[in-house]
């Protein structure tokens, strides 16, 4: 555990030095900032489209940040031989991508929160205390968060930075598509395009499972069934990826 609980430690501390980290909530606090006069411009329920607009660039730049960090995660380590070291001592690889995927997982929390606190001051200031179905999307879009940085370390661990980053974004993407595929699939009339898109949808990451977005954007209750559903779904699928990164990192030679 103090193994575990050092190599998440350090790793939070280099995440958080990170200029990228502090680019993408530079421009996240800003577009927050600029959420608030969409609403000087917009016809109809302005307040409404002030929620949606700034809660979806939380989610944006939340996933920019879970992306950008995640794929140099081992890169990085490779990059200044550090690997080496631990690869000499009694650590194993797949502790090794856990500490380092926990204290992501730190930062992550930590921005979610920062902006969070931000987004609920300048709702208040403009349209009173924001219902509390929002902060239960923000945790369903921590799930996620969780499930995509683990793409994002299963392609760190045996691609560069810039090829893991085309990877993570293509499973992105993917992700939130997963129900218009199964629905295209279902609909056409070749039976190997079903077929493969009922194998892509089961096998690729449905990110939709956690976007609980449209319910906070007008106020509405989260059934706790679907959070559970959504928690489950999660922790199951990010446990399968974390497990598949570190054997293909237990196949790497460092030696």
């Amino acid at each position: 555990m103090r193994r575990l609980t050092a190599i998440a430690t350090n790793t939070f501390r280099e995440a958080i030095r990170d200029r990228v980290l502090y680019s993408i909530l530079f421009f996240a606090v800003g577009v927050l900032v600029l959420s608030l006069a969409v609403s000087e411009i917009t016809i109809g329920d302005g307040e409404k489209v002030v929620r949606s607009f700034a809660q979806g660039a939380i989610r944006l730049f939340a996933s920019g940040i879970a992306l950008f960090l995640g794929v140099g995660l081992v890169y990085k380590e490779l990059e200044r031989k550090t690997i080496y070291t631990i690869a000499s001592k009694p650590i194993s690889r797949g502790l090794f991508l856990l500490g380092k995927y926990a204290g992501l997982m730190a930062v992550l929390a930590v921005e979610l929160m920062l902006l969070g606190i931000f987004y609920t001051v300048l709702i208040t200031i403009q349209q009173g205390v924001p219902a509390g179905s929002v902060y239960v999307s923000w945790f369903l879009l921590y799930l996620e968060l969780g499930l995509l940085t683990a793409w994002a370390l299963l392609f760190s661990t045996y691609s560069a930075p810039t090829t893991a980053t085309f990877f993570s974004i293509a499973v992105y993407v993917i992700g939130h598509l997963a129900d218009d595929i199964a629905l295209f699939g279902s609909q056409a009339e070749s039976e190997s395009i079903q077929t493969l898109s009922q194998i892509l949808y089961w096998l690729l990451p449905n990110f939709e499972i956690f976007n609980a977005t449209e319910l906070a954007v007008h106020q509405l209750p989260i059934p706790w069934a679907h959070v559970a559903g959504a928690m489950a779904y999660g922790a199951g699928y990010t446990l399968v990826v974390l497990a598949l990164a570190s054997a293909v990192l237990g196949q790497r030679d460092f030696k």
